[in-house]
């Protein structure tokens, strides 16, 4: 009877645990559980999503895995691990799109409107240089002309510093007329420029138009022509506006060098190579301490490195008896420690 009852409880007992497996063997045919990708806890076919993450609906701390079948798809959108629907998310993407669409005729309507733009300028730009030719062509009739910057001002006592056209030689004669910038208000007024240098420039170029804003010096044939026609000196400023000044009759009276020495201003080959365009000594051409000169030198031309600094100055020794008749460097003998650049003029 004790045996029977161990029996029946026993087979009791396996009955049981037959009919959960069986449970359980069922439910695993008919449900089977998604496998879990290594770097993702969600898995999805053309039908449905499946996760093992713990979310849940209507639940502030799923613990439970949820298995979702259908058009529901994982999102972000308001807290991690919430579920959206797909109609929600299509809504998302269509109004991106509306926004992507409305920002591409947006910039479509600016890409036209900057090449309209672009048009507008490009017939302006080609207006303004037909009426900058035009005012060249007025000006080369209208402005007076003489054979150097003075003879326009005797001309024309009112005449602004600016560019005019000047033939040294006269009309079909040697050089052709060409075009020089005249300053009409220092010392007089008068005064043509025949040069703008600074220091350390490798090698002098000739200029075309020789004008404040660009650093080059007058072509030979034209040097030539207007030194002809100098009756007043040369006069120098710096780029602080400092004048320097030396009349006719010591400029022609050097005893050295003078701007007749040489003919190529591009190409000073000069006593000593320091690019002496005047130069005048009491005693001899050696630059010792009783000299006075106008440097318009370049590297090449410069006797040794530490001279190259010096390139566009003016010097006056103190012993020098020969003086600058107008000097604003003070007991300084030379303007190099007060300047780097220099236009150079002539009258």
């Amino acid at each position: 009877m004790k045996k029977t009852l161990v029996f029946g409880i026993t087979s009791a007992a396996l009955a049981a645990n037959l009919s959960v497996m069986k449970q359980a063997c069922a439910q695993t045919i008919t449900d089977p559980q998604p496998s879990v990708i290594s770097d993702t806890d969600w898995q999805e076919t053309s039908t449905n999503v499946t996760t093992l993450k713990n979310v849940g609906i209507g639940m502030t701390s799923p613990t439970e895995a949820l298995r979702v079948i259908g058009n529901a798809i994982a999102d972000d959108p308001l807290q991690p691990s919430h579920l959206v629907t797909k109609r929600y998310l299509d809504t998302q993407l269509q109004s991106v799109i509306a926004q992507s669409d409305a920002q591409q005729q947006q910039i479509k309507s600016l890409l036209q409107r900057v090449s309209a733009l672009e048009s507008q300028y490009q017939n302006v730009r080609n207006d303004y240089i037909q009426v900058v030719a035009r005012l060249d062509e007025v000006e080369s009739t209208l402005s007076p002309s003489g054979r150097n910057c003075l003879d326009i001002k005797t001309q024309l006592p009112v005449a602004a510093t600016g560019f005019y056209l000047i033939d040294p030689d006269g009309e079909n004669i040697g050089v052709d007329a060409f075009k020089v910038w005249c300053d009409m208000d220092y010392q007089g007024g008068g005064w043509t420029l025949f040069a703008n240098h600074k220091d350390n420039i490798v090698n002098i170029q000739e200029g075309e138009v020789i004008s404040p804003a660009e650093f080059s010096v007058m072509k030979a044939q034209r040097w030539q022509a207007l030194r002809q026609t100098v009756s007043g000196g040369m006069m120098f400023k710096d780029e602080h506006g400092r004048i320097t000044q030396v009349y006719q009759a010591k400029m022609n009276n050097a005893n050295c060098r003078n701007i007749y020495t040489e003919d190529n201003l591009a190409a000073l080959s000069t006593l000593g190579d320091y690019g002496l365009i005047w130069h005048h000594e009491d005693t001899n051409c050696n630059v010792s301490w009783d000299f006075a000169g106008v440097i318009l030198g370049d590297k090449d031309s410069t006797r040794v490195e530490s001279y190259t600094y010096q390139g566009a100055s003016v010097l006056q020794a103190p012993n020098s008896k020969t003086r600058f008749d107008v000097w604003p460097y003070g007991s300084d003998e030379s303007s190099r420690h007060h300047q780097n650049e220099l236009l150079y003029f002539v009258k």
